[in-house]
């Protein structure tokens, strides 16, 4: 699932694989959430 997210992110928005996972890691810590968490709202979001 995260790396799903972050193909989208790669995608969608032209991020490195590197910018996508530092990107959802950020996105947890700064949300207090799992990465899980923030690669289901990025699906959520990009997927629909």
């Amino acid at each position: 699932m995260i790396d799903r997210a972050k193909m989208l992110l790669i995608s969608h928005l032209a991020f490195s694989e590197a910018q996508a996972h530092r990107y959802i890691e950020k996105q947890a810590m700064d949300m207090r959430a799992t990465k899980r968490a923030i690669a289901e709202e990025i699906l959520k979001t990009y997927e629909s």
